[in-house]
């Protein structure tokens, strides 16, 4: 750089034959610097609408103890309904799935601390848990149902007097299940089949939980107990998120949508159900 500019205060006592080629070369080589300049840049890369808690990943947490949805199988490998969407509505998001898991009592409180973005655990959504978080459209909807003994005289819950009733903690069976006159006391289980297995064994006389997912268990585990009565409350299923993250609540109901539209959701629903169950 620091020649080329010597030689510039050189030309200017030379002849103007000299000068006119020294002006039509800076012609040149300007013309040459525009020419690099025209060339298009690469494309950016549009950031996503939302953010995620670690970068191109989608972190969902399940307990892990409720199957079909979420549990570990014989190689303890995390599978189920539940998994499967969360992979699903990430391939949507262009991230990476992240599934992991923890006490289902414990995932509200995960999810304010940012511990993951979202609950993919087939957890209702309730007004006392819309205090804290957003839920997106819900995923699925199903209902309770009371389970007894093959050989119990228990027809529903109007016959509960004096019963010792199970309940998985935390759920909104809990939660209905106080709220039943006649009931002698009420056992918690972290998971709905604990208390079927109790159910079984004779030391509760009824068990109320969602109700193809209580048959899934009964025969899965060969446990002689039944359903009787009607369906006792709706369960309906959605995604809790942060407050402060409407544009990822938007964006996964946007990708539940697409997976129903396309076929993905029946899809994993068949697998795990028999069933389309949105």
């Amino acid at each position: 750089m620091i020649t080329r500019h010597s030689h510039a205060i050189l030309r200017r006592s030379i002849v103007a034959t000299t000068i006119a080629a020294g002006l039509l070369f800076g012609t040149s080589a300007c013309s040459a610097a525009v020419v690099e300049e025209a060339e298009p840049a690469e494309t950016a890369v549009a950031a996503p609408a939302f953010t995620t808690v670690e970068d191109g990943k989608f972190i969902c947490a399940m307990s892990g103890e409720y199957r079909p949805f979420n549990f570990y199988d014989d190689t303890n490998t995390l599978v189920g309904f539940d998994v499967d969407i969360c992979n699903a509505i990430a391939g949507e998001l262009d991230l990476e799935a992240a599934p992991v898991t923890g006490a289902f009592t414990t995932l509200i409180a995960g999810l304010t601390s940012n511990r993951f973005d979202a609950i993919v655990g087939s957890m209702a959504a309730t007004d006392e848990r819309k205090k804290e978080v957003d839920f997106t459209d819900s995923y699925y909807e199903t209902g309770a149902s009371l389970f007894v003994r093959s050989d119990s005289d228990i027809a529903d819950v109007t016959e509960l007097d004096g019963a010792t009733l199970g309940v998985a903690l935390g759920t909104t069976f809990e939660t209905y299940a106080r709220t039943l006159t006649g009931v002698g006391e009420i056992t918690t289980y972290q998971a709905t089949v604990d208390a079927l297995r109790d159910l079984d064994a004779g030391r509760v006389d009824g068990v109320i939980a969602q109700g193809f997912i209580g048959k899934f268990l009964a025969t899965s585990a060969d446990l002689k107990v039944m359903s009787v009565g009607d369906v006792l409350l709706p369960d309906i299923a959605a995604i809790p998120v942060n407050k402060d993250n409407p544009e990822l609540l938007a964006a996964i109901n946007e990708a539940l949508a697409t997976i129903r539209e396309d076929g993905t959701y029946a899809e994993i629903s068949m697998e795990w159900f028999g069933e389309d169950i949105s």
